[in-house]
């Protein structure tokens, strides 16, 4: 079992030197920004270019290696904060977002605007038709790296036709930043999944990282994935150490209230309601705010994702890496077939569940992972 470090180059992709750590940690969830950081000797950055570890300049890249597998990158992304440097222990640690994190500064606008061009800029407008949501997450890093100094190694798919829409208007920066609004297509009925997943560029003798934009489809929201995993958690010579259960019941809402942008009675606002409340079960009502949209539909379809008529069960495996599940086979967004026993919550059986979460420590090859399905069990079981 070997972890690696290295330092990277955001923008061009080059891999650079490694670093030996002592301790470290990565965290990838589904939809959302990975975090990496690494504990070494003071020593590790003697000599090396202070760009190679600057914010932002500089990445982190994590990848790992057995005896089931090659060297595979696990996560990498730009380096987000100044290195903490600790002279009286002669320790540093290096930490850093996933590529998400730069995206986050990042502006979709209709091109690249400049001091002087104010005007041109406010009255510019993105609009985008005939392609899946999943395309259009794609046109929203192409216009975000469409900038001077703006390019980063992200390999975009080919579209996929459908009847999505999406307007973003210039003015509206405020609301514009490429993650909020990728995030937003995750988060509405029927969006597409979205992971950007680092990978060693082929051919280069793992000497250069880029970016891959993985998302559903229209007909499938969930990630495409090229293997079927399976956990028997029953099974002797199962991959998996430990399974822990919570239920989660904060979250449940029979009619949901969307506010949207406007005052007083002209405020946008629209109501999604379960179809049926079970028996003996009271109303729970909640509301939701976007005060930068007036779309009704949009409202609509928020209102109804956020319905909830059943628990949340969430299923935490501690998962070793072995020949039939070794570290770097699965990806968070895939699902899984686990087969579960004993609890109370969860009738005795095998279900598919998806990964949202993998926490991996440096020092060993066991993961923390975990795992939902809207309902494991029936209702009311908490």
């Amino acid at each position: 079992m070997t972890w690696r470090v290295y330092l990277g180059q955001t923008m061009t992709g080059i891999v650079g030197p490694s670093i030996a750590h002592s301790t470290g940690s990565t965290e990838i969830p589904l939809n959302d920004i990975e975090s990496m950081s690494a504990t070494c000797n003071r020593s590790e950055l003697v000599g090396v270019e202070r760009s190679w570890w600057s914010p932002w300049a500089g990445a982190l890249l994590v990848s790992y290696e057995d005896e089931y597998i090659e060297e595979t990158l696990i996560a990498a992304g730009p380096i987000d904060k100044p290195v903490k440097d600790t002279p009286k222990t002669g320790k540093l640690e290096i930490s850093a977002g996933g590529i998400g994190a730069l995206l986050s500064h990042r502006e979709v606008l209709a091109g690249d605007f400049r001091p002087g061009q104010e005007e041109a800029l406010k009255l510019s407008v993105l609009d985008w038709s005939g392609v899946s949501l999943g395309s259009i997450v794609g046109r929203i890093i192409t216009a975000a790296t469409s900038k001077r100094a703006g390019w980063l190694p992200i390999v975009i798919p080919p579209e996929e036709p459908a009847v999505r829409q999406r307007t973003y208007e210039g003015w509206n920066v405020a609301n514009n930043l490429a993650w909020k609004r990728i995030t937003e297509i995750t988060e509405v009925i029927g969006g597409p999944d979205v992971m950007l997943r680092p990978r060693f560029v082929a051919g280069s003798n793992r000497t250069r990282f880029e970016w891959v934009l993985c998302t559903g489809t229209e007909g499938q929201p969930t990630i495409p994935q090229t293997a079927q995993v399976l956990w028997d958690s029953t099974a002797q010579q199962s991959p998996i150490a430990n399974v822990e259960v919570t239920s989660n019941a904060t979250r449940l809402a029979h009619r949901v209230y969307a506010t949207g942008a406007g005052e007083g009675a002209g405020i946008a606002l629209q109501i999604a309601e379960a179809k049926t409340i079970p028996e003996y079960m009271p109303l729970l009502e909640t509301t939701i705010s976007d005060t930068d949209t007036e779309n009704l539909d949009l409202l609509r379809s928020k209102a109804t994702s956020t319905l909830a008529s059943q628990g949340i069960d969430q299923v935490t495996f501690t998962v070793e890496s072995t020949a039939e599940s070794p570290i770097g086979s699965w990806n968070v967004g895939d699902a899984v077939e686990a087969t579960l026993t004993g609890w109370l919550n969860i009738p005795d059986g095998t279900y598919t569940l998806r990964i949202i979460s993998a926490k991996y420590d440096l020092t060993n090859s066991t993961v923390t992972v975990e795992c939902q399905e809207d309902q494991l069990g029936e209702e009311l079981t908490w």
